[in-house]
């Protein structure tokens, strides 16, 4: 009796018996089935009544009892790579050592099960003192360590929900050991309480997803260039031609990456002065400098290389020092010296990490800075209002100007002043007018403040008070005579 192709779908989720796809008892075994299937699966109705699927690889690929492998870990792999042939994963279980006199930790037993053998136990929920076991029970819970409350006590322990993955499934192999050496398969069993999976859900598996010696290499080398896991992941789809041919999923990507940083954790620090050394070998105008605390950890650093140096012997006239940025993952601040080129672009003259925003670390931050640069001193800095920033300037630079940031001052402006008055009425515009004007006097400007404030009746406001009495920090009416590059009077363009 000849068979037609049967489509794998309609095995797959209708599961037919025997009778149903018209196979016989005869032609039940595997080398015998006509059925085209991708794995080749032969569904059999049990005696009992349960469904069970029986894979189809290649006989090269089936164990069979009495088969001899030299070691434990050679029919461990043996029966992966029946598995993935077959369409299911596996999970080492028991493992009986021998108890004989002068054998040191033998393997004489090793089963290997479906990853869907057994079924899951029951966590246990603790509340108010009370725990309920598998069958309900109620079971007395150990006293609470001292000083506990009963608050405390009283809180139930919530787990994360998770799938049920194990069915109860009875395929197996066992290993034995042979007293002439190596193990032979002393059981085998092939039926599966599940449907198998298919070539295309292969990728979802866990023997289907491992990174190899490329995918690592890729990780590590986009981090360097701040490409994370995910667009990593996405680039290599674009090499593979998909996603089902990358090889693993994206959370494996993300995985790797976040063990190669649990590991690199106590020598990260180490790892970033490391390269500062590798570059002063090959670069020996390279300029690096560090610090550590108390508990030998990096608080400050400071770097630039001879291209900063170039430039700020060029246009270090003006330079821009802001804070306002932090690092996610060690909380440091990080601080870029930045300038203005002869084509009004952007250039960092250096960079610098601190722990802490202090008079102490700001102080070593613009010592060691004109330390890298031959101790050659700009003309005027601008920052924001920082007092311990204000200190530290005075006490290390002795002829340069110090100016606030006139962007950071009007951004606060809104939350100082009211949200409602500023979105609702022309304040903003006005006070802008007379604050960023470049061509008014400083009497000129003054009236104007004045004329603003009254009109919006903001006269005693003590925050535009204050503003008004360090008016010679920010305005530039009061500093036209002052070097600015024509356009640089805020920190904004770090």
């Amino acid at each position: 009796m000849e068979h037609q192709p049967v489509d794998y779908q309609d095995i797959y989720h209708n599961s037919p018996s025997i009778e149903e796809s018209g196979i016989t008892n005869e032609q039940s075994s595997c080398s015998n089935v006509s059925v085209h299937v991708t794995p080749q699966v032969v569904p059999l109705l049990t005696p009992g009544g349960t469904r069970e699927w029986i894979p189809c690889p290649s006989p090269e690929l089936r164990p069979t009892v009495g088969m001899i492998f030299e070691s434990v870990n050679v029919g461990i792999e043996f029966y992966k790579a029946y598995a993935v042939a077959s369409g299911f994963g596996i999970r080492k279980s028991t493992t009986t050592k021998t108890k004989k006199k002068g054998v040191v930790d033998q393997v004489a037993f090793k089963y290997c099960v479906c990853n869907k053998a057994g079924f899951k136990e029951k966590r246990i929920q603790k509340a108010k003192g009370i725990s309920k076991g598998k069958e309900g029970e109620a079971m007395e819970i150990s006293k609470g360590k001292e000083g506990e409350t009963m608050e405390d006590q009283s809180k139930v322990i919530r787990t994360r929900k998770r799938l049920v993955t194990r069915v109860g499934c009875k395929a197996r192999m066992i290993l034995k050991y042979r007293k002439e050496g190596g193990y032979i398969v002393q059981t085998f069993y092939e039926g599966h309480a599940h449907p198998l999976y298919t070539p295309g859900c292969k990728k979802f598996q866990k023997e289907g997803r491992k990174l190899n010696i490329l995918h690592k290499k890729m990780i590590i080398d986009n981090s360097k260039l701040n490409i994370g896991p995910v667009t990593t992941f996405r680039l290599m789809k674009e090499y593979f031609g998909g996603y089902g041919n990358v090889g693993a999923s994206k959370e494996d990507f993300k995985n790797f990456q976040r063990d190669l940083k649990t590991y690199i954790k106590g020598s990260d620090a180490q790892m970033f002065i490391d390269n500062f050394k590798m570059k002063k070998l090959l670069w020996s105008a390279f300029f690096y400098d560090f610090e550590v605390d108390e508990d030998d950890c990096l608080s400050r650093a400071l770097w630039a290389d001879p291209i900063c140096r170039r430039n700020y012997a060029l246009f270090g006239d003006m330079v821009s020092f802001d804070t306002t940025y932090s690092t996610n993952r060690y909380n440091m601040i990080f601080g870029p010296f930045t300038g203005v080129d002869h084509h009004k672009r952007c250039i960092t003259f250096a960079v610098a990490f601190i722990a802490k925003e202090d008079t102490t670390s700001f102080e070593w931050v613009f010592r060691t800075f004109l330390k890298s640069m031959g101790d050659n001193e700009l003309i005027c800095l601008i920052t924001d209002q920082e007092p311990a920033m204000k200190i530290a300037i005075q006490n290390v630079f002795q002829n340069a100007e110090h100016r606030f940031c006139m962007w950071h001052i009007m951004k606060k402006m809104p939350d100082k002043i009211g949200r409602i008055i500023c979105q609702d009425t022309e304040f903003l515009s006005k006070i802008c007018a007379c604050v960023w004007s470049l061509e008014i006097e400083p009497s000129e400007f003054e009236d104007k403040w004045k004329k603003v404030l009254i009109e919006f009746h903001l006269e005693g406001h003590d925050w535009l008070r204050q503003l008004f009495e360090m008016r010679h920090m920010w305005i530039p009416a009061y500093f036209r005579d002052l070097f600015m590059g024509g356009i640089m009077r805020t920190t904004s363009r770090s």
